[in-house]
């Protein structure tokens, strides 16, 4: 597929994504929902991506995943054109019926989402070619992160003034963008598996999913990173908007810098999943991302262009994880239950997510509502991330990869880290993470 595809669908795929600040600053500045409704309205495509586990393998059944994928692009597309035409031509009554209206337009853009995701996972396992997946997907990821820079850098500059109908500018300029893309996916040649003449019962396939120990474990940590993702993230952009920064245009560029940094951190990342495998590479990422995401619990507004640093960092480490995650799963899902595996996969992720900013949510409403500070709830909030983030790992030690280097190769593939982490002032933290244990007790690092 045209990597072009992905550079004009990005606009639209990251305003669809829960915690961009696109949907905070139209949730929480435009139609201004407290912390409450915001979580839960945030949470809606993940609990779609549930019940897509039943939609998508009847879809499969008649339809090809290429036909299903390029036909709820134009269904996601009509989504969000609603929403973003409803604030234009009703900003008022868009205000006063901000719940059903923004609930009701996010929940139907986020069931044609996670049928769209499932569809678009399916058809890339059934012509890309194992060996350079890792490759492959690093320079598509790349050109595509580098869209949604730029597509950031423009929000930044359009959400200085947050009101509906500019707010729902960005939204129509997204969805024209995606239009462009999804010609592009219709003109791909690449097919996919047919429609099978015969279709394999939903038994089997449950069967040949709940024998498979590796690919259920990944699972389960992809769903526990999720949560801890999304529990903490929805409300990092929030924490931006209402307790660093005094405009959107002001919180877009360290975001902006993430999906930089990601961008050119991914060819390396690529290497190294070709190379290692994806279980090691992410038994290393998940921590390094982990003490990055430190200094969340410490900022303030005189020491907000700290998180310059932090958001260009994590960028780089969560682009490893994402394509990491997807590599793994790729290798370990059965190829005779591939469109119930994928489906099983984000609906199970989908359900510690989904739950996670709803409680957060309830979390800092409690905390306010007992006299916390904004600034004093958000830290005491963020200080348990890194905590939550590398407990997720006890889940991806028990996982088995056909084919993966050891551990500690991928760990001297990133003896630079160390140096890295001493310029951070993190010496201490780089010693601990780099000393040998075990019976061996060998360093090599």
């Amino acid at each position: 597929m045209s990597s072009w595809e992905a550079i004009f669908a990005m606009p639209l795929v990251y305003t669809s994504q829960p915690a961009n600040l696109v949907l905070a600053t139209l949730l929480a500045e435009g139609l201004e929902l407290a912390p409450g409704p915001y979580g839960l309205i945030v949470s809606l495509p993940f609990w779609c991506n549930i019940v897509q586990l039943v939609v998508t393998p009847t879809l499969g059944r008649w339809f090809s995943m290429r036909q299903i994928f390029v036909t709820s692009i134009w269904l996601h597309i009509a989504c969000w054109a609603m929403l973003g035409v409803c604030l234009v031509l009703a900003p008022e009554w868009s205000k006063a019926h901000a719940v059903p209206l923004a609930g009701g337009c996010i929940l139907a853009a986020g069931m044609v989402a996670s049928v769209m995701g499932v569809s678009w996972t399916a058809w890339m396992q059934a012509w890309v070619p194992e060996p350079v997946r890792g490759t492959y997907f690093a320079r598509r990821n790349r050109l595509a992160q580098v869209s949604n820079f730029l597509f950031l850098l423009l929000s930044g500059l359009v959400l200085m003034r947050p009101e509906l109908p500019v707010i729902a500018g960005l939204i129509l300029f997204a969805c024209a963008m995606r239009a462009v893309s999804a010609v592009m996916a219709h003109r791909t040649p690449a097919m996919g598996d047919p429609v099978a003449a015969v279709p394999v019962s939903w038994g089997r396939q449950w069967q040949s999913l709940r024998e498979n120990k590796p690919f259920l474990r990944t699972v389960m940590f992809i769903a526990a990173w999720g949560a801890v993702l999304n529990g903490y993230g929805a409300f990092q952009p929030v924490f931006m908007l209402r307790s660093l920064s005094d405009s959107a245009g002001a919180a877009s560029l360290p975001l902006a810098l993430s999906l930089l940094f990601g961008a050119l951190s991914l060819p390396a990342w690529g290497k190294l999943l070709d190379t290692y495998g994806a279980r090691p590479v992410l038994m290393c990422a998940v921590p390094l991302w982990a003490v990055v995401s430190l200094p969340w619990a410490l900022v303030t507004k005189d020491t907000q262009a700290l998180l310059y640093v932090v958001w260009a960092l994590t960028g780089a480490v969560n682009a490893g994880i994402v394509i990491g995650q997807m590599n793994l799963l790729m290798k370990l899902m059965p190829r005779e239950s591939k469109a119930l595996a994928v489906g099983f996969s984000i609906a199970a992720a989908s359900a510690g997510t989904a739950i996670a900013p709803i409680l957060t949510g309830q979390l800092l409403e409690m905390l306010f509502a007992r006299g916390w500070s904004e600034l004093q709830a958000y830290h005491a909030f963020f200080a348990t991330m890194p905590v939550m983030a590398v407990g997720v790992l006890i889940l991806l030690r028990r996982v088995r990869e056909p084919q993966a280097a050891p551990f500690d190769h991928v760990l001297g593939a990133l003896r630079n880290v160390r140096t890295l982490g001493a310029a951070l002032g993190l010496g201490f933290l780089s010693q601990t993470l780099f000393t040998a244990r075990g019976r061996s007790k060998r360093n090599e690092y």
